[in-house]
């Protein structure tokens, strides 16, 4: 009689491009430096290189996308497989965005950069200031050293999971397909007015908390997110209230809670910081682009793909 052996994924560690390295070892004295760096040729190329790649990989999903040269520039998530009758791990890695610049897409932030690009990489933007290019999630994410026969990769969640948004901050972000979403805000909204403005095809799939988020409590929402979601479900996470003590809070929390790091898969944030260019739209604040890379990498670190929403 042979056991079937019983086989799980979990996160092992995450690994840091060389061009994240750069930023992230220099980022003290860059502070005030970022867009005269990024438009260093070296910086430029790089930028432009990870773009093309973004954009090209965001238009498929679960493709299992062959690893490039262009991929080094690309930070990992690195996962196992462990096995309860075989001993040895089975490690697997999958690209991130890297942390680089104001942590947004590198092209659209800095005057005069547009000018020196060529066109491919400046098409279709319906809003700088606010461009998702720069967000590679994992669904798009190419992935080495395993061949899979499900659509979608195990580490994320399996087929019969659900896939589920938490947008804290609610905007009706639209981008995922056949998502559960659960919607709170910092302050309660007009529910006439809020759900007019849902379109008609979220209306089975959108639940609106409306309730101010709270730190504590049945409305805190990582204790909601607890209820609603199971471990092999693909959990994302958007965190966007505009108000960066209860933000910073809230992330707090899920660094020290096992349980909550271990169901959510995917993060956005925006965190304001204290740099020139922003100033006109988050005024001046007491973090500097150093606390949102340790922040950033040390979400990653404990297994959260990390992204800056812009």
């Amino acid at each position: 009689r042979i056991a079937l052996d019983v086989c799980t994924w979990k996160f092992d560690h995450y690994i840091q491009s060389s061009w994240e390295i750069y930023w992230h070892n220099n980022i003290d004295e860059l502070q005030n430096h970022v867009c005269s760096t990024l438009g260093n040729p070296d910086q430029m190329q790089n930028s432009i290189q990870a773009l093309e790649r973004i954009i090209t990989l965001q238009r498929s999903i679960f493709n299992g996308t062959l690893i490039l040269n262009v991929d080094e520039l690309f930070s990992k998530m690195v996962y196992r497989l462990e096995c309860v009758n075989n001993h040895s791990r089975h490690l697997i890695t999958q690209n991130i965005e890297p942390l680089i610049g104001f942590l947004r897409d590198p092209l659209t932030i800095c005057p005069n950069i547009s000018s020196t690009v060529g066109n491919s990489v400046f098409d279709n933007i319906d809003f700088a200031l606010q461009s998702k290019r720069f967000l590679l999630l994992a669904p798009s994410a190419p992935y080495e050293n395993v061949a899979l026969t499900s659509s979608i990769p195990p580490w994320l969640g399996s087929m019969d999971g659900q896939k589920i948004l938490i947008d804290i901050g609610s905007s009706l972000f639209n981008e995922l397909e056949d998502t559960r979403k659960i919607g709170a805000a910092i302050s309660p909204r007009n529910p006439k007015i809020f759900f007019q403005q849902l379109p008609a095809d979220l209306l089975p799939i959108y639940t609106f908390i409306n309730v101010a988020v709270e730190p504590f409590g049945k409305f805190n929402p990582w204790k909601i997110l607890e209820r609603v979601a199971k471990p092999n479900d693909y959990v994302i996470v958007k965190l966007d209230i505009d108000v960066s003590n209860v933000e910073k809070d809230f992330i707090e929390q899920i660094l020290k809670n096992e349980v909550w790091l271990s169901l959510i898969d995917e993060m956005f944030f925006e965190m304001h910081v204290n740099v020139k260019e922003m100033e006109s739209y988050w005024g001046v604040g007491l973090d500097s682009l150093k606390d949102a890379y340790n922040l950033f990498s040390k979400l990653r670190q404990n297994g959260i793909r990390m992204h800056s929403w812009p």
